[in-house]
């Protein structure tokens, strides 16, 4: 038996190959649709998911990558341009459906279906037809897959129940599949039939129109077995299913909208200039016959059948969000064990991460952070000094040193037999020239770090003295001619973290350290977010300080899959030294990180469990928490009393300064 868990990581990849763009790769049991069900045992395609089965009864790991292929071919052969107008010229048969179905915002598809009085067999049919289109598709553009196309077919024939002479509208349906297949045929009308019309699409030069003609013709041989609209089998095989195919060819008609919303906004902004200038309003007698002018044209009108279009596109998007979800087309989705430590044992691929890049608008404002930059950066780059260069290069061509230089040795010997005097610089040695330190700032984006920072209270201050208390007025009316001065919010943990994040960079760039600047939250071991502020090799520049600034409170603190993701990057950067601090307000916790809500160990066990993970392959972590009570789980969860409780917030620059100096210098 083969489990998607374990070839997630190259499906995506092959996907990825194929397709031109990323694709997260998913198990059919974990969609989760008010709207749209996927049986487990299915694969379906979404906006920017593939669902496929959770397990094959097979040893042959290739059956997903046919699979995979299958979906990917709805896009790439056209399957998903099907058009209802279009069908309807290729097919003068086809007839008109009723009211009811065009009324509705139904897709494409289930306009066709409706045509006929049974539409669920239509639809059956149609599914079949087009699996034998596509897969001869895939046999011709991607001839390395025939062979496992082949063996998978006959899997899936191995537990399909059809019959050569079918005697119901469902055996019917079956035979088709199995022939698509490639079953041997039958002997009887209806199986040669059915084979014909097999041969008919199964070929490279139809088109999807040529699998609609070939539904409804196998539709006919299933018509003697209908009766009263209902199957004689009742066969929930042949009910109307709602399959994401109806959603992504409504979604693709969303980009039509929002053309027709374009050219609308364009359309009303040329009347509204026409009417408002002077001059164009006295050439309008110039105009040609029959051409609008601006007098002619309803404003009003014209308004309101664009808010309607908008309306319209609005309640589409929203339907269609709610069957397929919110597409993360940006994100890249990773899997990582997680540390059960009550059954002491990992999870396998436990958790799903969602990478994603923090992208800020260009009209941001950040002139106040660049006025923090300035106040705290002369501090922190003093105490950045003094810290020593760690990296080794090797010299060469030098008088002293470790080790021969042979490419020296031999220009030398050259030299002497041609009659000229020899560079006596014939050795190499190492020097410690540069620094080769990766680190890596993971910053904790939950919730809590929306709370406002409370002022503490500075020694020797006098208090203010208390403002006289009318007591005939206890609630303190104000003053009706003063007035009234709203105000100002407090600063929140984020802030700081995101100025101390502004401050490091400022020095860092200085220093030549490469680092880079992350956010974690998400809600559930199946969204883990992280974002990229900033990567290790990438350069600092103002998208990096609006990215920075884009950093806000969201969900909750799952640490674990955050911190295996941030120690992958920093393995993958090549460093010498590579640094992981990590920057919390608070223990770690989720809706799902144990098997009780509220229970908070086995947050800090998994943490626990992944910072020795990454101790263990070479990174040196550490921990900064502005939680006051910390102490009690950080020296549970951090090796070696790696970690720091700062009690005054506003201190976090500079704490952060002296920890990386005390981790690299």
């Amino acid at each position: 038996m083969v489990t998607l868990v374990d070839v997630e990581a190259s499906l995506a990849l092959f996907a990825e190959g194929i397709a031109g763009r990323y694709y997260h790769i998913k198990p059919s049991s974990q969609f989760a649709s008010r709207r749209v069900t996927v049986d487990d045992g299915d694969a379906a395609l979404t906006t920017d998911t593939l669902l496929l089965p959770e397990t094959i009864a097979s040893d042959n790991a290739a059956f997903y990558r046919v699979l995979a292929l299958e979906q990917l071919a709805q896009r790439e052969f056209g399957t998903l341009a099907f058009t209802f107008d279009g069908a309807q010229e290729r097919i003068p048969t086809l007839a008109t459906p009723p009211p009811s179905a065009t009324a509705l915002r139904m897709s494409d598809f289930e306009v066709f279906y409706q045509s006929v009085s049974h539409p669920g067999v239509l639809q059956r049919c149609f599914f079949s037809c087009e699996r034998a289109r596509l897969d001869a598709q895939l046999s011709y553009h991607y001839p390395g897959i025939r062979g496992y196309q082949r063996a998978y077919h006959q899997h899936l024939l191995a537990t399909l129940d059809w019959h050569d002479e079918p005697a119901s509208a469902l055996e019917v349906a079956n035979t088709l599949h199995a022939y698509v297949l490639g079953a041997q045929p039958g002997d009887s009308d209806t199986s040669v039939r059915l084979l014909e019309i097999v041969d008919r699409v199964a070929n490279t030069m139809a088109d999807v129109y040529d699998t609609a003609q070939a539904a409804l013709d196998c539709y006919e041989l299933c018509t003697p077995y209908l009766v009263d609209g209902i199957t004689e089998l009742s066969a929930p095989e042949l009910d109307e299913l709602d399959d994401p195919t109806h959603w992504l060819q409504r979604e693709a008609r969303l980009e039509d909208w929002q053309e027709d919303l374009k050219a609308m906004d364009a359309a009303m902004l040329q009347v509204q200039m026409l009417q408002g200038d002077e001059a164009a309003a006295k050439n309008v007698e110039g105009m040609a016959d029959g051409e609008i002018r601006p007098d002619d044209v309803d404003l009003t009108a014209m308004q309101n059948e664009r808010d309607i279009a908008a309306r319209r596109l609005d309640m589409e998007r929203s339907a269609v969000q709610d069957a397929l979800g919110k597409a993360q087309l940006e994100a890249r989705s990773y899997r990582y064990d997680e540390w059960d430590h009550t059954q002491q044992r990992y999870l396998p691929k436990w958790c799903r991460l969602f990478e994603e890049k923090l992208e800020a608008s260009e009209d941001q404002n950040v002139d106040a952070l660049l006025q923090v930059i300035e106040a705290h950066r002369a501090d922190v780059q003093h105490q950045l000094e003094n810290i020593k260069p760690l990296g080794f290069q090797r010299v060469y061509r030098v008088a002293d040193g470790d080790e021969l230089d042979f490419n020296a040795v031999i220009q030398a010997r050259q030299d002497i037999r041609a009659g000229q005097t020899p560079d006596e610089r014939v050795y190499s040695r190492r020097e410690r020239v540069h620094r080769d330190v990766c680190a890596a700032f993971l910053v904790d984006l939950s919730a809590s770090t929306d709370d406002v920072i409370e002022p503490s209270e500075q020694p020797g201050t006098p208090e203010e003295p208390a403002e006289e208390v009318n007591l005939r007025d206890p609630f303190g009316a104000p003053d009706p001619e003063e007035p009234l001065v709203p105000e100002e919010p407090g600063r929140r943990i984020i802030d700081v973290q995101r100025e101390s994040m502004l401050v490091m960079s400022a020095a860092l760039e200085q220093l030549g350290d490469s680092y880079g600047i992350y956010g974690f939250s998400g809600y559930g071991r199946d969204c883990v977010e992280f974002y990229v502020a900033k990567e290790a090799e990438q350069p600092f520049h103002r998208n990096t300080l609006r990215a920075i600034a884009e950093m806000k409170p969201m969900r909750s603190t799952r640490m674990g899959p955050a911190i295996r993701h941030c120690t992958t990057k920093l393995l993958k950067s090549g460093h010498a030294l590579k640094v992981l601090i990590i920057l919390s307000d608070g223990f770690p916790q989720d809706a799902d990180y144990g098997p009780e809500r509220g229970e908070h160990e086995y947050g800090v066990q998994d943490t626990a469990k992944a910072l020795s993970e990454a101790h263990d392959k070479g990174v040196e972590t550490f921990c900064v928490t502005v939680d006051r009570s910390g102490h009690d789980y950080l020296k549970r969860m951090c090796p070696d009393e790696r970690y720091l409780v700062i009690d005054e917030v506003e201190d976090l620059p500079e704490a952060l300064s002296k920890v990386y100096q005390a981790l690299t210098g």
